[in-house]
C-alpha cells in the first residue's frame, strides 16, 4: 500500500516531501544518506585493520570525551519530552505546526524520535561514566553526529531546496555548531586515545 505523501501548507497549497516528488529527487536524498553511511564505513575500514584501532580494543575516556558525552546526552535527554508532549510550544513551533489532523504516521514518528533520543542519551551517559570503553562504542556518537550533520546540511544549507515549504531552518545552525563540536571531540578521541 502506498501512502499519500501530500500535505497542505498554511496557505492551502499542496506540497510533498522532496524525496516523493520524483525518482531524481529520491536519488538526491539517497545520495545524502551516503554521508552517515560513508562515515561509518570509513571508521569500520580503519578498525578492520586491527591493532590499536581494533573494534574490541579498549579506549580510555578522556576529560574532553567525558564532557562531550555528558553535554551531548544532556542535550538529547530533554528531547523525548519535546517530541511527545510539547510539539505545540516554542521552540518546536519555530519549525512549523502540528497537523490539524495528525495520523498514525505522525504519531509514530514523534514516539520513535523520542525513543531514539532517549536511547542515545542513555548510551552517552553510560559511556561517560566509564574510565574506558571498547573502541566500537565510539562509533555510536560518531555515527549519530554524521547523520545529524547530514540533516543540518539539508535543513540549513539546502533548506530552500529540500524543505517542503522551501525555507531554511536557520535555528538549526545552533544545532550544527553544537553537533559539529561534539563530532570533532569524538573523531579526535578516536584517533588519539
Amino acid at each position: 500500500m502506498i501512502m499519500d505523501t501530500n500535505s497542505q501548507q498554511s496557505d492551502g497549497t499542496e506540497t510533498k516531501l522532496y524525496a516523493y516528488q520524483s525518482f531524481s529527487h529520491k536519488a538526491a536524498i539517497f545520495a545524502t544518506l551516503l554521508i552517515p553511511f560513508g562515515t561509518v564505513a570509513f571508521f569500520l575500514g580503519i578498525c578492520s585493520q586491527g591493532g590499536k584501532y581494533a573494534l574490541d580494543s579498549s579506549v580510555k575516556t578522556t576529560v574532553a570525551m567525558r564532557w562531550g558525552l555528558i553535554l551531548h546526552g544532556a542535550y538529547f535527554i530533554q528531547l523525548p519530552f519535546g517530541f511527545e508532549l510539547l510539539l505545540n510550544l516554542w521552540p518546536f513551533t519555530m519549525f512549523g505546526k502540528m497537523p490539524t489532523r495528525p495520523d498514525n504516521l505522525f504519531w509514530m514518528t514523534t514516539c520513535l524520535a523520542g525513543e531514539l533520543f532517549f536511547v542515545t542519551a542513555v548510551a552517552y551517559f553510560l559511556m561517560a561514566s566509564q574510565s574506558e570503553v571498547p573502541r566500537w562504542t565510539l562509533l555510536v556518537p560518531i555515527a549519530q553526529c554524521a547523520y545529524n550533520l547530514k540533516n543540518d546540511l539539508l535543513w540549513v544549507g539546502f533548506g530552500t531546496i529540500f524543505s517542503p515549504i522551501k525555507e531554511r531552518n536557520k535555528f538549526m545552525l545552533l544545532d550544527w555548531m553544537c553537533i559539529f563540536s561534539f563530532f570533532v571531540v569524538y573523531v579526535h578521541h578516536f584517533f588519539t586515545a
